[in-house]
């Protein structure tokens, strides 16, 4: 059986599994109406999770047009450019053994000292060729794309595609912090209300919104507030393990944005209560089998 037929056979299934299937069509006719701009937004450790080589098919095969992502994948996609690695470890094993032996854990997921030093390293060198001048979060992310050389990166491939990257809270981040510490010493200017600026000429120029949220967090906080200044989503998948009884955007439903305007009350909309990296593969491989 493909995964395709997988797929097909889950439309039949119920709950979950029923959802991710048809959230498979819905991405397909999403991405496939030319007047539909797409919105990827990303959150949580997806890199370390395994989603590096997912996200850069999505970008390969044309399936956004704008990415809104945490300074943290943008991170740990800096660091395996850099020659550093996220492994697979031993989730048992003591926290205060693992700190000794110099690795960070994140679930099941490792990344040695080592792999820092070297993403330490290459941003350092990579942000003496940014201009000196303001710039907005895309701006900033996109001169860096300029100078990385592997071809895996998905930093690299969205500066060869042209596919705009903004991180509004990219401050609080590993890159954010290595960015603090090279502006104490030489110049370096970044604007995060030009965000809004060059976001909203991006929707103005739009027919259509649609949008793939995966995780919440800022990135869809900042997709949904700039649906507002549009007629709001006509299409949207949200997958998210969180839930929406605490009030927080992360675990708020589709329907509820209806109410706010940032989605219209005839929009096409699925929500997943399920994790990323293993709803995300399914999705992204179904609709590659129809492209």
């Amino acid at each position: 059986m493909t995964v395709s037929e997988l797929l097909n056979s889950m439309k039949h299934g119920g709950f979950t599994c029923r959802k991710v299937a048809l959230a498979t069509d819905l991405f397909l006719d999403m991405i496939q109406d030319k007047s539909c701009t797409t919105f990827l937004g990303l959150a949580g450790a997806l890199i370390p999770g395994g989603m590096r080589k997912i996200l850069y098919k999505m970008i390969e095969n044309d399936m956004v047009d704008c990415i809104i992502t945490t300074g943290a994948n943008l991170s740990h996609d800096l660091l395996e450019t850099s020659g550093g690695s996220h492994f697979h470890g031993d989730n048992q094993l003591k926290d205060v053994k693992i700190k000794e032996l110099d690795f960070s854990r994140i679930f099941d997921t490792f990344i040695s000292y080592e792999s820092f030093v070297k993403f330490e390293n290459l941003l350092q060198k990579l942000l003496d060729n940014i201009p000196n001048e303001p710039m907005s979060t895309r701006r900033f992310i996109y001169e860096i794309g300029r100078y990385v050389t592997d071809p895996n990166s998905i930093v690299r491939l969205a500066y060869e595609r042209e596919i705009p990257i903004f991180s509004p809270s990219f401050a609080d981040s590993m890159l954010g912090v290595q960015s603090w510490l090279f502006s104490q010493t030489k110049p370096l200017k970044i604007d995060v209300l030009k965000d809004h600026t060059e976001f909203s000429e991006i929707i103005y120029n739009s027919k259509k919104m649609g949008a793939m949220i995966l995780g919440g967090g800022v990135p869809k906080h900042f997709i949904m507030n700039g649906s507002q200044l549009h007629d709001g989503l006509s299409y949207a998948i949200q997958v998210t393990m969180d839930r929406p009884e605490h009030g927080g955007v992360s675990g708020a439903s589709i329907k509820e944005a209806v109410s706010w305007g940032k989605v219209t009350t005839d929009a096409k909309w699925i929500d997943i209560m399920g994790d990323v990296t293993l709803v995300l593969p399914l999705l992204v491989t179904g609709v590659l089998s129809k492209l």
